[in-house]
């Protein structure tokens, strides 16, 4: 069995992440509560330690990690750097006297502690005095109903972050915030503030001009070096990339002319459609851009490992331009009009095309830690199982190479 694994970006009032909750299971076994969730930490600090980089994972950023009532009694957290974990109770662990000696250690050696799916009691009193973050579920009890406890809370431990969990829409994000809350956990960010069918800007529609130009069959090479030095901050943006780490290269590339001669054609194409996309962006998180190059690049892999009449460059775009509605506030069929896609692009991104459809539910489900797609099912114990914890490792680490460039 494969280890999987999945984060849930965290972020902040303004917007940035702070963070990712680490989501992981034992091949595609359901975690909780399909197995031993004592195992299941502990197989994911195996990863960690080996070559499964977490900074990669993390890109900087802190990591919060479940643990079991027992494996917080055997001090397995203290194997982690304090530096980048943030230690996470699970809801159903009672503040016996063990636990709080547990924790009380935990927060002397340094360590941040968050208490996970929060329901109020005060017995939970001496937890809270040794936490940094309380996490609140508003699926389970709603923002609401949060109120009078969130009062009471910051009037008792003005010291405490309270974060709330499973914010799914602009409106619960800026409720939440209105009530002193200041992390959020959910997929707000991956859907429009308000979907409306304004105008696209002048300034973005001469953006989308420049995908219909790298769309091409014919690409002038000669153009393309001028029109990328005539920008100064895509040529920036290219030399930056192309001597990030992601290449692992000796000798760095000086000149625009030297970065399209060694990224080659193809790739240049959708490294011009990625400048676009995260110029497209403006005042929308990063973690945005981050998953639309996750998914494109995860795309394009898959389009080696199933049968469809998509190229693997089609794939890559699709994934790549998936999340463009939220991105512009726009409806898609609007965006599309002023992209020279055919008509084949233009109903996958308008999800009229199964094939598309099926993949890149299959992606959503590995990024967001959906295991139970029947697509995990289906593959277990196939070779494309041992495939997939590298093909989403590797778009992490391209994602990551291109935001920090």
């Amino acid at each position: 069995m494969e280890v999987f694994m999945a984060r849930h970006p965290i972020f902040t009032v303004e917007k940035k992440v702070f963070g990712y909750e680490l989501l992981f299971r034992n091949g595609i076994e359901n975690a909780f509560p399909g197995i031993d969730g004592n195992v299941a930490t502990s197989t994911l600090l195996s990863k960690i330690f080996s070559p499964f980089d977490f900074n990669a994972i993390l890109d900087g950023k802190q990591g919060l990690i479940n643990f079991t009532k027992e494996l917080i009694l055997q001090k397995i957290p203290l194997l982690l750097p304090k530096e980048h974990f943030i230690v996470e109770v699970l809801e159903n662990i009672e503040p016996d006297k063990d636990i709080i000696s547990a924790l009380s250690l935990f927060k002397e050696k340094g360590f941040a502690i968050a208490l996970d799916d929060f329901v109020y009691h005060k017995k939970f009193h001496p937890m809270m005095e040794l936490s940094t973050i309380i996490k609140f579920d508003i699926k389970e009890t709603s923002l609401n109903n949060l109120v009078d406890i969130v009062e009471q809370i910051k009037s008792k431990y003005n010291n405490l972050t309270l974060l709330a969990e499973k914010i799914e829409t602009y409106d619960e994000f800026e409720l939440a915030k209105e009530m002193d809350f200041t992390l959020f956990q959910g997929y707000f960010f991956s859907k429009p503030e308000m979907l409306s069918t304004k105008s696209i800007a002048s300034s973005q529609i001469t953006k989308l001009e420049l995908i219909n130009e790298m769309g091409r069959e014919e690409l002038n090479i000669e153009k393309t070096e001028e029109l990328i030095k005539n920008d100064a901050a895509i040529s920036f943006k290219l030399l930056r990339f192309i001597n990030s780490a992601y290449f692992t290269r000796i000798n760095p590339i000086d000149t625009v002319k030297e970065a399209i001669t060694f990224i080659g054609i193809d790739e240049l194409r959708k490294f011009i459609k990625i400048i676009v996309i995260s110029d497209l962006n403006s005042g929308k998180p990063n973690e945005l851009v981050r998953t639309c190059l996750i998914r494109a690049n995860m795309c394009e892999k898959f389009g080696r490992i199933f049968k469809t009449d998509l190229t693997e460059d089609e794939l890559f775009t699709l994934g790549l331009f998936s999340l463009m509605d939220v991105m512009l506030d726009c409806k898609m069929e609007d965006i599309l009009e002023y992209i020279n896609f055919s008509d084949k692009m233009k109903a996958a991104l308008l999800e009229n095309n199964k094939e598309f459809n099926k993949i890149l539910n299959i992606v959503i489900s590995i990024d967001q830690g959906n295991w139970d797609n029947n697509f995990f099912t289906y593959i277990s114990g196939k070779p494309i199982e041992s495939k997939l914890p590298d093909i989403y490792l590797g778009s992490v680490k391209m994602a990551n190479s291109f935001i920090n460039a």
